[in-house]
């Protein structure tokens, strides 16, 4: 009776362990795996990049807006405009050529009016 019992305490430990071992390892390879379908961070900043290449040329071409110190950030096709220019009326240009740029989602425009006597 004694070695039955030590008998099956040792498998039941053995199937306990080996259990372990085995949640362990597809644990760990879960945490490490990356989603399939979704962008690695230099690819989400390549893109960053892109959209606020294309944000800058779209104020640059736009006429009647003075865009030399405005600065475009981008996150996840969110734009944020941030700056100074000379006239009220530049601040809503600004804003419409940022928004009619394609893949551009929302537009935060923090744009200000430079201060008289600013240089």
């Amino acid at each position: 009776m004694m070695r039955l019992s030590t008998f099956t305490v040792t498998c039941g430990l053995v199937a306990l362990l080996s259990a372990d071992l085995a949640f362990a390892q597809s644990a760990s390879d879960a945490n490490t795996a990356q989603p399939i379908g979704s962008p690695s961070k230099s690819a989400i900043r390549a893109q960053n990049r892109q959209l606020s290449k294309a944000v800058r040329h779209a104020l640059y071409a736009t006429k009647g807006l003075t865009s030399s110190n405005i600065a475009v950030l981008v996150k996840g096709g969110a734009v944020s405009l941030v700056g100074t220019v000379p006239d009220s009326s530049q601040i809503q240009l600004a804003g419409d050529a940022a928004k009619r740029v394609p893949q551009v989602q929302s537009v935060d425009n923090r744009i200000v009016l430079e201060e008289e006597g600013a240089q």
